[in-house]
């Protein structure tokens, strides 16, 4: 089996602009002196340090964070903070967190305080600690704190040639903080990660700097330098690990000592917005996720491997390569491998290589930790705007050796070959993603083409489970460019669940490919069971793994809150993942690989605090393989908003229709529809996502549809608008529950005087 995974892949070549002449980025300026000495006393040194038998603290690896709140939240990376969390080997545990303190910018930060992990993301190797207690072990009060600390930024709001400074505390600089700077060089996408995984820069930033302070000239907090690597065997395994202290306690450092990970040059910064959801559940008293039960890893099988790679000029947001393409025109700005792996080990190192040209640039992407599974498909990418003609090879490093490589070429004018792309899968006759509802007996499959003719020779095959069932020569196509479809069905029963590939090829050539799934539970509606059943929301697990005191509302102070549900029709190995949301702001979106088989009962995860869960509205989103599958809500005392509705597509009321200029009659592009969650007033709506139940924005003749169906009998507020135009706002729209669906509502807008 191979199914598709949403984690590390990530590229930019930075370096490789840099040899071929690309744009140079305008000078950092300096740093006001004020920001500096307040960044300085911002950015601290983490240690992480064990207790012998005679009381002494022995130092064991360094890092470097940021103090991002006056009651001592600190913002580092999880390998610096916890990286028993991403390699589970003892070697990385310790006894407490020293956070040493930077006085005066020539002497060396003064160990001052104690501090605890609160959250932490191995995936994003982001953590945040939260300082309590002084160095001689006596509690702090947060609150009296009143350290100095930065404020958090606006990561998406950077642009290229933007000049950033970096403090932190790399081995190789000494013993005291020290400076760098540079300029935003490029983002880089990654797997599972939306919108910019990565801040590229040309600052040079050493190890020991991991989880340190990139900041802007005015001194907000930007970016964290991230970088580590470790390879299974043993801590020297990092992709810098140095003897700097003594840590036997023998007086002399040499190769008896432990060795100190300090993460070799860093040349990618985590944007701090995705460090906000964790922020987030730390400010509000939420302890660190656990792994959902139960916990059986699903073990390699056989030597690692890496099978079939193809190539394309981007991904859909399902991660499936929108085309096939064995050359790429000059002028191309991005290039997508993906490619199939199995027999890969969690925790063990992995590192792609580019060579371009012959010549070998082995730091476009960093020595990472695999955490993707034992088998999957994956890919990475490299951009610029445009990409050099020439020959790039792909090569693949894992455990310290190499896997195997791909190439493709840049150059030449624009291909006027055959051309299929942009597969999307349909039951139905209604589009339904890439995670389809058990019980079907059909699938469509509608593709784009462009430059066929009535010679064109193509054809097609369907995979379940890596066997092949079904496939067949492509009927003539009517123009050059189009849309057409294929099907599979069976006139037995249903489709069989499981993992699904539909390849395209002309000729001999692949020219485009995309992968789906089947799962959920087979009911006597076609295609409506769910993969994840209704949500119940608990107190506890039973004795026979029953919820305790399963309610929607809970009094205030609960420790725990677990979520329970039934499920049917998953496949271990499949990607999922969970999202908490309190009062609408994302405080938890974790991925996981599924090892708890194809179905069960009353499985379960949980959010807690041991100070008590804040007051107000909890929602659980649970995703498989990137798509929406189930949410359900409860209330902790107070809650500020309900909980959403998953919309019924079987029994809702699809709404269309058009927003006219009152006066004139034309369409308004752009205009905008917004039915609220119900519950939500006018008044009450603070214009967040979270609180808008389905939208419709107006194309360029004025037409909208809903992004979601409404329900029968439900009742909602809705707001219309544009800009320029007088805004119309109703409370109490009640759907008929013999509203017949789909429905056409038309709106009239005045224009503001």
């Amino acid at each position: 089996m191979k199914v598709k995974r949403y984690l590390f892949g990530i590229g930019a070549l930075v370096l490789l602009l840099l040899t071929l002449g690309g744009l140079l980025p305008r000078p950092v300026e300096a740093l006001d002196r004020d920001v500096t000495r307040t960044v300085m006393r911002a950015a601290v040194q983490i240690w992480a340090v064990e207790e012998d038998n005679n009381g002494r603290l022995m130092s064991k690896w360094s890092g470097s964070g940021t103090i991002i709140s006056a009651d001592g939240l600190i913002l580092t990376n999880c390998h610096v903070a916890m990286p028993r969390a991403m390699w589970d080997y003892p070697e990385f545990d310790y006894d407490f967190l020293v956070i040493a303190m930077t006085i005066r910018s020539d002497e060396t930060p003064v160990p001052t305080y104690i501090a605890q992990v609160l959250q932490y993301d191995p995936y994003l190797d982001l953590a945040v600690i939260q300082i309590s207690h002084m160095l001689d072990g006596s509690e702090v009060d947060p609150q009296d704190l009143n350290l100095t600390y930065l404020e958090v930024g606006d990561s998406d709001e950077l642009e290229l040639g933007d000049g950033l400074a970096i403090f932190g505390y790399p081995g190789i600089g000494g013993s005291t903080i020290t400076l760098t700077t540079g300029n935003v060089s490029g983002f880089s996408p990654e797997a599972g990660v939306e919108g910019r995984a990565w801040i590229k820069t040309d600052a040079t930033i050493a190890g020991g700097n991991s989880g340190g302070t990139a900041i802007l000239d005015d001194g907000t907090l930007i970016g964290v330098p991230t970088e580590g690597g470790y390879g299974g065997a043993g801590i020297d395994e990092f992709a810098d690990c140095r003897r700097l202290a003594d840590t036997n306690g023998d007086g002399v450092v040499d190769e008896n000592d432990s060795c100190i990970p300090m993460g070799g040059f860093i040349n990618a910064l985590r944007p701090v917005n995705l460090a906000k959801p964790l922020i987030k559940a730390a400010s509000s008293g939420l302890g660190p996720q656990q792994p959902p039960k139960p916990d059986k890893p699903v073990q390699p099988s056989g030597e690692a491997s890496m099978g079939r790679v193809v190539f394309s000029p981007a991904v859909n947001e399902y991660d499936q390569p929108i085309t096939v393409l064995d050359v790429f025109p000059s002028g191309s700005g991005e290039i997508y491998m993906v490619f199939d792996y199995e027999g890969f080990e969690d925790g063990v190192s992995w590192q792609p290589i580019l060579v371009y040209e012959g010549e070998v640039y082995d730091n476009i992407w960093g020595l990472a930790s695999w955490n993707g599974g034992a088998e999957g498909t994956w890919w990475i990418s490299i951009y610029n705007d445009p990409l050099p003609d020439g020959e790039y090879e792909f090569v693949l490093n894992y455990g310290g050796e190499e896997l195997g490589s791909a190439t493709v070429q840049v150059g030449g004018a624009s291909s006027d070959d055959p051309v299929f792309y942009d597969i999307h899968f349909l039951y139905q006759g209604e589009e339904y993603g890439y995670v389809l509802p058990a019980g079907i007996n059909e699938i469509a499959a509608e593709l784009d083409y462009d430059n066929v003719s009535s010679n064109t020779n193509w054809s097609h095959v369907w995979y379940h489970e890596g066997r092949e069932v079904a496939g067949g020569d492509g009927r003539a196509l009517s123009g050059s460019s189009g849309t057409t479809s294929l099907l599979l069905n069976t006139d037995s029963g249903s489709l069989p669940k499981g993992f699904y590939r539909l390849d395209v090829y002309v000729g001999d050539r692949l020219a485009a490919t995309s992968d789906f799934i089947i799962a959920g539970e087979e009911s006597g509606d076609v295609g409506s069971g769910s993969v994840f059943g209704p949500i119940t929301f608990a107190e506890g697990e039973g004795r026979n793994g029953e919820p305790v005191n399963p309610a929607s509302e809970f009094d205030s102070g609960l420790n725990d809150l677990y979520a329970f549900f039934d499920y049917q029709g998953m496949q271990d190995g499949w990607q999922w993942t969970r999202r908490w949301y309190l009062d609408g702001e994302l405080v938890v979106d974790t991925d996981n690989t599924w090892e708890a088989g194809e179905e069960g009962e009353d499985f379960w995860v949980s959010v807690y605090s041991e100070d008590g869960l804040p007051d107000g509205t909890y929602i659980l989103e649970l995703l498989v393989e990137g798509e929406f599958i189930q949410d359900g809500g409860c209330v902790i005392g107070e809650g500020s908003t309900p909980p959403p509705i998953t919309p019924d597509p079987t029994d809702g009321v699809e709404m269309y229709g058009y927003i006219f200029d009152a006066d004139t009659g034309n369409g308004i592009p752009g205009a905008m529809i917004l039915f609220l969650q119900p519950g939500i007033t006018v008044d009450e709506f603070q214009w967040i996502e979270e609180e808008v139940y389905a939208l419709g924005e107006a194309d360029r003749d004025g037409y909208y549809e809903l992004s979601a169906p409404l329900v029968r009998g439900e009742t909602y507020s809705v707001v219309a608008g544009a800009q320029g135009y007088n805004m119309i706002a109703e409370d109490g729209i009640t759907i008929p529950e013999d509203l017949e669906s789909p429905f056409q509502l038309d709106v009239d807008l005045q224009a503001a005087q």
